[in-house]
């Protein structure tokens, strides 16, 4: 935990609206949490890819009006408990901040630690990914979640009646928020999580694959899973620009998967094929 601690991170603020596609093109491989803040969208980096953000900031978008900020882990939760706002899936689920007081409620409800990763639901990606778990699942189903940052896709999927989930993230930093968010939800058995590279699991007969990871890794990923799966498991994939949409199609029609279900929501485009 000390190295987590220790660790430093900075935000870019900008105005809601200001998500454009070359923003979003050129920076999501980096983001790893995003909050909204009445009209603010705050985005959060890695303090390490700072340079390269910078740069790119200074010869593609310095004309748009930004503002920077470092943060500290310490920091972290209570800087934003003013930001995180319950937010409601499908009329049906509810995802709240550990500190949010709930009166009595007929919805599903999912409590979150809010921690350096995506996964929080306030983002659309996570929002769309949530929504075709919770139509997709079925009883008793076999989850794998890559990508799985603070966990919410395996506790989605347990709630919603899936026998077990394994969970793969390549950044150790999200293990401590990962198992605080199984412990606010009571869920000790049944989702194990593996500090480990997408791109080198090798195991994907499941009944249901779910990836809320940027398009880079996702066009890398698929060729691993039509090489390696043996079963007929539906695949969600979340973090896909709509301007990628035909490249993506393309790989899918190439290694013969077929688009179920499509949603968009905003710029991002949630997917699941077969």
């Amino acid at each position: 935990m000390n190295s987590i601690v220790n660790k430093k991170w900075f935000s870019i603020t900008a105005d809601i609206n200001f998500e454009s596609k070359d923003f979003i093109r050129y920076f999501y491989p980096y983001f790893i949490g995003t909050y909204d803040d009445d009209q603010k969208r705050i985005y959060y980096f890695n303090k390490e890819d700072s340079k390269e953000i910078l740069e790119i900031i200074d010869k593609k978008i310095i004309k748009h009006e930004l503002s920077f900020q470092e943060v500290e882990y310490e920091n972290w939760h209570k800087s934003y408990e003013k930001y995180f706002m319950p937010i409601e899936i499908k009329d049906e689920l509810i995802i709240i901040p550990k500190w949010h007081k709930m009166k009595d409620n007929s919805l599903k409800t999912i409590k979150i630690l809010p921690g350096m990763a995506f996964g929080t639901g306030n983002h659309e990606t996570t929002q769309l990914i949530i929504s075709s778990i919770i139509k997709n699942i079925s009883k008793n189903d076999r989850v794998l979640d890559l990508g799985a940052g603070s966990g919410i896709l395996g506790i989605v999927a347990l709630m919603y009646g899936a026998s077990s989930v394994l969970s793969i993230e390549n950044d150790i930093d999200c293990e401590g928020n990962f198992f605080e968010n199984l412990e606010l939800n009571n869920i000790s058995q049944n989702c194990n999580l593996l500090i480990k590279d997408v791109l080198s699991i090798q195991d994907y007969n499941y009944d249901v694959i779910s990836a809320n990871i940027n398009t880079g890794v996702i066009i890398k990923l698929l060729p691993n899973i039509k090489k390696y799966r043996n079963n007929k498991s539906k695949i969600i994939l979340s973090g896909l620009l709509v301007s990628d949409l035909p490249k993506i199609i393309s790989l899918l029609d190439t290694l013969n998967f077929n688009i179920v279900e499509k949603n968009q929501k905003g710029e991002w485009l949630c997917i699941v094929i077969d």
